[in-house]
């Protein structure tokens, strides 16, 4: 009971809990109050700085300048690292250049090679028939080529033809080929150049001492040449004059 009461008197008597009196300050002093301590943390902050530049020997002018130097010298270096891409961009644009120059000079190398070596043959030939005087009379066929082209199913012929005798007028006519080809199961004849081709195609004609007649057909897809006929017809008329028949395997 003693210890019930001793609460009670402790909780509603005199001793009981102590209360405190303060003093309530106007929002206004609480909000200059604020700002002066931030006023006086932006100032410590900025002699920090500014002690901090001093420290470092430099003043913020100096750093200031050293940054603009710095930006300068970058932007030099860039404008040098463009020039430098374009001139290189500019070489191989020009190796490349010279590149197809020298690829179209050693096509054309190869062409003056071959046209060199064909006249070689004809000068050759054309010698041993002057020199053996056994010139033939009438229309000749003195030398007839036909290869294989490097596309698929592309032939190259050359025909060189030759008049001999008297030659009292020059020969008219115009060179036919019949290509004999086997496709599938079936034989076919095909005539170079065809009938329905222009005249500048026909492959005129018209010579006195000799000729020479260069040219390419080409065969359709899976056809297999067996042999070609080279026919020499007169115009006009159309009559063959002379042939020769050249086999494949």
């Amino acid at each position: 009971m003693r210890g019930i009461a001793r609460r009670m008197r402790s909780r509603f008597g005199i001793g009981s809990s102590r209360m405190a009196i303060r003093s309530q300050s106007a929002w206004y002093w609480r909000w200059l109050l604020n700002v002066l301590m931030m006023a006086a943390v932006a100032a410590a902050v900025w002699w920090i700085v500014i002690n901090t530049y001093r420290v470092a020997g430099a003043s913020a002018d100096e750093v200031q300048g050293r940054i603009s130097s710095l930006t300068e010298e970058n932007a030099a270096l860039k404008h040098e690292v463009e020039t430098a891409r374009a001139s290189l961009v500019e070489r191989d644009r020009q190796l490349q250049i010279e590149k197809a120059a020298q690829g179209e000079l050693a096509r054309t190398v190869a062409q003056l090679q071959e046209e060199n070596s064909g006249l070689k043959d004809d000068l050759g030939f054309l010698r041993k028939l002057m020199s053996s005087g056994a010139t033939p009379e009438g229309i000749a066929l003195s030398d007839v080529r036909i290869e294989r082209g490097v596309a698929v199913n592309t032939y190259h012929y050359r025909v060189l033809l030759t008049q001999g005798g008297q030659r009292k007028q020059d020969f008219k006519g115009r060179l036919q080929l019949v290509a004999n080809v086997v496709q599938g199961s079936e034989q076919h004849a095909l005539i170079f150049p065809e009938p329905a081709a222009p005249p500048a195609a026909q492959g005129k004609l018209d010579f006195r001492f000799y000729q020479k007649v260069e040219g390419r057909f080409t065969l359709p897809d899976g056809a297999a040449l067996r042999s070609v006929e080279v026919r020499v017809l007169a115009l006009p008329g159309g009559q063959v004059k002379l042939s020769r028949t050249v086999n494949f395997p």
